[in-house]
């Protein structure tokens, strides 16, 4: 099989560590300005095309030839670019188990759409499967890594950031990541939505500490380079009278309003190295608000180093703090 021109993806990183993010089809144009903006220290970035169907088709919301133009701005500024693939959908592991020729149509549509798009490769991101579904999903990688690789194609994939205690009390789970990591370029654990709306439970989307235990264990069953670290962008608002109204907030300039009339400001959170603020809404509804923004990247950004991972991976570009790029490019310039 013939393969296509060298990969973008295998050029020494700008930066001292692989940078990426995630970028979804609503905000490409405002995405485009930052990666711009900030392509000094951009290795990647990652097209988030929606979920796969059972027929064996892809999504088609974002079309090939929208993409193909974002691809040609990005590789002209030295950026790779991915097809991100979701997978979620019911009885998704109990269907291949029954029939794996499903997998094939995904995979030759898959290699088919990054020689359309002009992207370096594909991004796996399959989650709420069963965990007998791990088997199927490891052979769906395997084959599809020899696909991608034959064209000169790099595979990542995406799965939860599981701490040992938390791996414990989920059980076994469908990510095998030991065998994963022995097809795939680079995994991606999510270190975020630690706490989740609409959880009863209510916390930030990540902590130091926690995303640090996350990549320790990950470490035991994962080569170091091949761990990009996913981190967010976003903050996570609780409302205390009303929980079905908390919400992930993607609006930087938002929260700094929010931070003029709270009674603390921007109260950073010692050990968890987290910022929060509290603060009052119309409706007279009490909130606390966990905000991820250039310090508490700074925290994540130390894990990286300290651990020797690959890389980070955001979640995602939309109306962040613009600061938390500017934190990554003094952490991890070249000296």
């Amino acid at each position: 099989m013939t393969t296509t021109a060298t990969n973008l993806i295998f050029r020494p990183s700008k930066t001292r560590r692989l940078v990426s993010a995630w970028m979804v089809k609503e905000h490409a144009e405002g995405a485009i300005q930052t990666v711009s903006e900030y392509h000094d220290i951009f290795d990647q970035v990652i097209f988030m095309c929606g979920g796969v169907a059972g027929d064996g088709s892809l999504p088609r919301d974002w079309s090939t030839d929208q993409r193909r133009e974002l691809a040609k701005k990005l590789h002209g500024m030295g950026v790779s670019t991915l097809n991100d693939y979701g997978g979620s959908w019911k009885n998704c592991g109990d269907r291949l188990l029954k029939d794996m020729t499903i997998a094939d149509r995904w995979i030759d549509r898959m290699v088919e759409e990054c020689d359309a798009v002009g992207t370096d490769g594909v991004d796996i991101d399959f989650e709420h499967w069963p965990g007998e579904g791990r088997y199927v999903f490891n052979e769906f990688i395997r084959r599809l890594s020899v696909a991608l690789h034959a064209r000169n194609k790099m595979l990542s994939i995406c799965l939860y950031a599981l701490s040992p205690e938390a791996r414990r009390e989920t059980g076994i789970g469908f990510w095998d990541a030991a065998t994963l990591a022995q097809h795939a370029d680079h995994l991606r654990p999510m270190a975020y939505d630690m706490y989740c709306p609409p959880s009863p439970y209510i916390g930030p989307t990540s902590t130091a500490p926690w995303a640090r235990d996350c990549m320790t264990h990950m470490v035991t069953h994962v080569p170091r380079h091949k761990l990009i670290m996913g981190l967010p962008t976003y903050s996570v608002d609780w409302d205390m009278t009303d929980p079905s109204q908390s919400r992930q907030v993607y609006d930087a300039p938002w929260i700094a309003e929010r931070e003029k009339e709270s009674i603390i400001g921007r109260g950073w959170c010692y050990y968890w190295d987290v910022n929060l603020i509290r603060y009052t809404d119309k409706n007279g509804h009490p909130h606390v608000m966990w905000v991820s923004d250039a310090k508490s990247t700074k925290s994540h950004l130390v894990t990286v180093d300290s651990m020797d991972l690959g890389g980070v991976c955001f979640w995602c570009l939309i109306n962040e703090d613009k600061e938390i790029w500017k934190c990554v490019r003094e952490h991890f310039k070249r000296w």
